[in-house]
């Protein structure tokens, strides 16, 4: 345990839970009302126009499939309040129990860099103040994996959205290492495990 620092007692009681998520309704469009509409928007400030949709990716550390209720409802609390906060537009959510997809639009001064550093800290920090079992799952307050992947979309539909995500899960599929981040342990499609045989599994430590 002292190797990644979890304590995988607390994450185990949250198992059965995270089981039970179906698998198929990864990045629902109709999550968050994803339309032709809001992803083609061109928005504005007082010096530009734009259309910068960005695809964020990231995982919780040691990928603990933790991200359940209450936290799943809480996660996606604090990123639109965040995203409130800042200006930015979300487009599409997705909280799964390992690690979390996001559509979001932001004005070309936010480097992605900056937008996802945000969303992380601030996630990181709400979680933390209003869960002591998450306090207990990592005594450090590094709750987020520090690597994270970031893609960009221009004026595509909703459902180009959900190809887009399946096709960057294949081509990813040999590089995640060049975003510190292991490749997702099932098919977003039919849901069957995909893991190659060298790939560690979070079962090897427990």
């Amino acid at each position: 345990m002292a190797r990644t620092k979890t304590n995988w007692n607390v994450v185990s009681l949250f198992k059965d839970r995270a089981d039970k998520i179906n698998c198929k309704e990864h990045f629902n469009p109709k999550d968050l009302d994803l339309t032709i509409e809001k992803i083609g928007k061109i928005r504005k400030t007082k010096n530009c126009a734009y259309n910068i949709n960005y695809h964020f990716v990231w995982i919780p550390k040691t990928r603990a499939k933790i991200l359940v209720e209450p936290f799943r409802s809480d996660v996606k609390r604090f990123l639109l309040e965040k995203c409130n906060e800042r200006g930015w537009e979300p487009l599409a959510l997705q909280v799964m129990p390992d690690h979390n997809h996001f559509f979001v639009s932001a004005p070309p001064k936010w480097a992605p860099c900056k937008i996802i550093q945000e969303l992380k800290a601030y996630s990181s920090k709400e979680l933390r103040k209003k869960y002591s079992i998450i306090r207990d799952m990592r005594s450090t307050p590094d709750f987020w994996a520090p690597g994270y992947y970031c893609g960009c979309a221009g004026h595509v539909t909703a459902n180009t959205v959900v190809r887009y995500i399946v096709e960057q899960n294949k081509k990813l599929e040999d590089k995640w290492d060049l975003f510190d981040l292991e490749p997702f342990e099932y098919d977003i499609i039919d849901g069957k495990p995909r893991i190659s045989k060298n790939q560690l599994r979070l079962d090897m430590f427990a």
